[in-house]
């Protein structure tokens, strides 16, 4: 047996307590769930945390201390599950968590890989846990303790509360003694209703119109790929370092007329630059994520609260670093202002295109975090350490993870390595550098004439669309309209239809209208689904999350049946 099939036994799930309660999904939590359906198999929302602990250490302690953690959050003993025409998360009782141990000699390098593999494997949302923590043995004074969450219920922040718990119940659980962690004010669960309560009062109503207007008309981000898109995508990632010195920032936060700068925002210029010149295109949207805890009880919470703020960035007319510099912090303070929607809400609002396998708004993030100790309570006789864990899956086709330390800027570009090679990772890392230095000597210089490695090595698309993406737009391009317009003609799409005017609660539908058009969501698109499966046919929840009609869907369905030697039925539905 090799050692990752022996950390997989190890790490084998316990048998799950009693079932307490359920209550709907948060909204972040319902994506986490819908992206996860289309994705099935797959762990690209894992969240990772790994800490040294070299000195004389209890194993046995530790995991009673991981015991307590998890009876602490409620969230942290959940699972999500689709129940009628919504996502519940349904919270179990507390018990005992166990934390396997694993040898693992040949020191922290194959530790680190080690916890790679692991982090490899999926999640079951419905049957959970959805927290697996492991010990790895490196010496007998020398661990490595690996945390791995699913991201629909903890966030970055919620890593970091994880781990200063655990350090905290430490030595208390050595003893035997009583801690000193104060009771928890709230629960995940108790925010989710908040925020539910919250958008169906009309509270967010004037966020929610601002978000639809300042998104209206977005067009997806095409970056040129340098391999075509495969029909099956591995989700791996290319990455390379990114390193701004202090000065450099510091000198661009004075660029901008009237100030108020933050290194933050000196970064998505400068991205947005890169990927403006990379891609040909001059309005595109930038991800940026925001924790998402309005109130300061909600900060001691393990849970998924973190949104992510679309930030459109208009570079047209070739303006100066300054000039765009400007923009991007008053775009910045609009959204920041209005960062109570979730992402799910603004989606709707805004209508965006939508295709199979893409998010969509935002194709790539830009994550800027502030360095701030962890805050680890100390533990007698043992040296804590964060362990840092390389990028192993990628869910956007960019992403520019940095750190903010006073003015100077660190971190990595990763690109999808399904479509990129580690050249052009090295090449934006480059890029990015390379405009905020140029951008800093002389801030008035037009956008068009600062350097871009990643542009000036590679054609950009002009706007246009790669080869690969050319051809998946075309099979994704309706047919031209048959005789009999918009009318069913197989048992396939007479169900569909009746399914469409019952969920959708309209009167008329044709196999060629667009299902968002007509007032779909995602959950309605996951109600059609389930419907359907009760009648004997199985759609593709992919696809259907992306744009696309009656015919579309059928079409699509019947041929992934024929190519797997099957035949789709379903019984005709009245029209």
């Amino acid at each position: 047996m090799t050692q990752t099939e022996t950390a997989r036994t190890e790490t084998a799930q316990p048998e799950m307590s009693e079932e307490l309660f359920s209550l709907p999904a948060s909204f972040g939590q319902k994506r986490m769930w819908l992206l996860e359906q289309a994705g099935s198999g797959t762990a690209l929302y894992t969240m990772r945390a790994a800490l040294r602990l070299r000195g004389p250490l209890d194993p046995g302690a530790l995991e009673r201390a991981l015991t307590e953690v998890v009876a602490r959050h409620e969230v942290l003993r959940s699972v999500l599950r689709l129940d009628g025409n919504d996502i519940a998360q349904v919270v179990r009782a507390p018990g005992p968590v166990s934390l396997p141990v694993v040898e693992v000699p040949g020191g922290l390098e194959a530790a680190v890989a080690l916890a790679a593999e692991l982090s490899r494997e999926p999640f079951d949302l419905a049957c959970g846990p959805l927290l697996r923590c492991t010990l790895l043995r490196l010496a007998e004074d020398d661990h490595v303790l690996l945390a791995l969450v699913h991201h629909s219920v903890c966030d970055g922040m919620s890593l970091g509360v994880l781990l200063r718990e655990l350090t905290a119940l430490y030595e208390p659980c050595l003893h035997d003694a009583a801690h000193q962690l104060e009771e928890l004010p709230l629960q995940y669960a108790d925010y989710a209703v908040w925020l539910r309560e919250q958008v169906a009062s009309g509270a967010l109503e004037e966020q929610l119109a601002y978000w639809g207007g300042r998104l209206a008309g977005v067009r997806e981000l095409r970056l040129p790929a340098d391999l075509p898109r495969p029909a099956v995508r591995a989700w791996s990632a290319v990455s390379a370092p990114v390193k701004v010195a202090a000065p450099v920032v510091r000198q661009l936060r004075l660029t901008a007329p009237g100030g108020g700068v933050t290194a933050s925002m000196v970064a998505l210029a400068a991205y947005a630059v890169v990927l403006s010149r990379w891609s040909g295109q001059n309005d595109l949207v930038v991800g940026l994520p925001v924790a998402g805890r309005p109130e300061v009880d909600l900060e001691p919470l393990v849970g998924f609260f973190v949104n992510t703020l679309p930030i459109r960035v208009d570079l047209s007319g070739n303006p100066s670093f300054g000039e765009l510099l400007a923009q991007v912090r008053d775009r910045c303070v609009e959204a920041y202002s209005r960062a109570d929607v979730p992402f799910e809400l603004m989606v709707e609002r805004a209508h965006p295109d939508r295709r199979a396998g893409r998010l969509p708004l935002a194709q790539t993030l830009l994550n800027v975090q502030q360095s701030v100790p962890l805050g680890l309570a100390p533990i007698t006789g043992v040296t804590l350490e964060p362990v840092e864990l390389p990028d192993t899956a990628l869910q956007f086709d960019a992403v520019a993870d940095l750190v903010e330390q006073g003015d100077a800027v660190t971190g990595h570009v990763s690109l999808s390595a399904d479509l990129f090679a580690a050249e052009t990772a090295a090449l934006v890392a480059r890029s990015l550098s390379a405009v905020l230095r140029a951008a800093s000597a002389a801030p008035g210089t037009p956008l068009s004439a600062l350097p871009c490695p990643v542009a000036d090595a590679r054609p950009a698309a002009g706007g246009a669309q790669a080869p690969d993406e050319a051809d998946e737009a075309r099979k994704e391009a309706p047919a031209a309209l048959p005789a009999g317009g918009g009318k069913p003609q197989t048992p396939g799409e007479h169900l569909l239809v009746a399914l469409w005017r019952e969920v959708l609660e309209v009167s008329e539908v044709g196999v060629h209208d667009e299902f968002y058009a007509l007032g779909g969501n995602s959950m309605r698109a996951v109600r059609i689904v389930t419907a359907a499966r009760e009648q004997g046919l199985e759609l593709p929840l992919d696809r259907m999350l992306g744009q696309h009609t009656i015919r579309e869907v059928i079409a699509h369905t019947e041929a992934a049946a024929a190519a797997a030697g099957h035949r789709t039925t379903a019984a005709p539905a009245a029209a």
